[in-house]
């Protein structure tokens, strides 16, 4: 009853906080629900219909690795470009690019191919985060910034959920132009590749801010003057990343070839994650305000490890539902918390290296997990990944505490800030 008090009174005020961003945000939240959409359909379709090209599991880890491996490889490069062309051009050249690489990737059955379409999908998209970030910064006072990206996430979540359940069925409905399931598959993988591009549409109306100052831009404070702050999250996010990385990517192999669902069942929970993931979402902000943002972040990581487990050993499909809703919401509570942090203690000058860095080891891990969880799953072995994941966001989950718990804002104590001096908190 006081749970449903609180999302009661929260829910109008987070509305109103939300409808008073500048339509920069809402440009870019649009955006977000086209692109989110069309990676739940990939997300999806994309192993199945690897798979039944009679590529073995092993070369589709090798696959799965390209685009991460290149979304760290171009999170720097894609943050130092967005500085100097603004944060217009880097989103239609993001999206537009994007979308090409995805009509590319199913367009051939070359494994060379594929994986080079999205080695360069993933090199251009590797903006998407690092310029995401910065941008929301910049359009919103900071007293807003934790739900908007609570909302960013939120959005990108239900669009997500809104593709992966048209990616249950849609092929289906492909079968009647065409009886063969790859090309089904292919098909439907085209429409994520359209929506893709059609994100650039709202992109084209959004303002770069006038900045008050010309500043020199350099590649300092992302190489060689990178600060202690950015470097902890970095080591930090290489752990998430890991974690991610040895389970996510094959979740609709899991459910499909190891617990026996249909891609219809799937797909469907898939999209019914959104609920528990709303939840979560509209929670994590009221968690950080009773605990401090370091203490929920590390908390939720912890939490995550018990739906892992439960995925590890679970054999009833419905049971695995549940876990993976849990997995999916923890995280999706986690990461806003993080970025907002993130956000709030690097200096203005630095936010788009920090940005950069969160996404170049993130991605990293995602790039070095998949090949090795696609070699398991090749021995059928589904358990050691779940396990490898588990330690992996224990580890995020200590590292947390030990290097941000000092920077906790809490009243009636001193904390630390970037540069290691103390404050006397309010």
């Amino acid at each position: 009853m006081a749970l449903a008090i609180r999302l009661r009174r929260g829910v109008p005020n987070y509305i109103r906080h939300i409808r008073s961003t500048n339509r920069n945000v809402r440009l870019i939240f649009a955006a977000a629900m086209l692109s989110g959409t069309s990676s739940g359909i990939f997300i999806v379709v994309f192993n199945l219909y690897i798979l039944s090209l009679g590529i073995e599991a092993d070369v589709l880890g090798k696959i799965l690795s390209a685009a991460p491996f290149a979304q760290a490889l171009g999170s720097i490069p894609a943050a130092f470009l967005a500085e100097m062309i603004g944060f217009r051009k880097a989103f239609l050249a993001i999206y537009g690019i994007a979308g090409l690489a995805i009509l590319a990737q199913v367009s051939s059955e070359s494994v060379t191919l594929i994986s080079a379409a999205a080695f360069v999908g993933g090199l251009v998209f590797s903006g998407d985060f690092v310029v995401r970030l910065p941008f929301l910064a910049t359009n919103t006072e900071e007293s807003n910034r934790t739900l908007v990206y609570t909302f960013s996430s939120l959005i990108f979540g239900l669009s997500m959920s809104i593709g992966s359940l048209v990616a249950g069925y849609a092929p289906n409905v492909m079968q009647l132009f065409s009886p063969d399931l790859t090309t089904a598959y292919r098909y439907t993988l085209y429409i994520a590749g359209g929506l893709t591009l059609l994100a650039v549409v709202p992109c084209l109306w959004i303002q770069d801010p006038t900045p008050l100052k010309k500043r020199k831009i350099s590649l300092s404070p992302y190489l060689w003057n990178i600060d202690r702050f950015t470097l902890q999250g970095a080591i930090t996010s290489l752990f998430v990343g890991l974690s991610l990385g040895t389970v996510t990517p094959f979740l609709n192999i899991y459910f499909v070839h190891h617990l026996g669902t249909s891609r219809e069942f799937y797909g469907t929970i898939a999209a019914l994650a959104v609920i528990p993931s709303t939840i979560g979402s509209a929670l994590s902000p009221m968690i950080a305000s009773r605990l401090g943002t370091v203490s929920a972040i590390t908390l939720l990581r912890l939490l995550t490890i018990g739906t892992i487990a439960a995925l590890t050993w679970v054999v009833h499909p419905v049971l695995g539902a549940l876990a993976y809703w849990g997995r999916r919401s923890l995280f999706i509570m986690t990461q806003p918390l993080s970025f907002s942090f993130a956000m709030d203690k690097a200096s203005r000058e630095s936010t788009p290296a920090v940005s950069a860095w969160l996404n170049v080891t993130y991605w990293l891990g995602n790039a070095l997990a998949a090949p090795i969880t696609g070699s398991l799953i090749a021995q059928s072995n589904y358990v050691l990944p779940f396990c490898l994941s588990s330690v992996a966001i224990l580890i995020a989950a200590i590292l947390n505490q030990i290097y941000f718990g000092p920077l906790e804002a809490r009243p009636g104590r001193k904390a630390k800030v970037g540069d290691g001096s103390e404050i006397e908190e309010s």
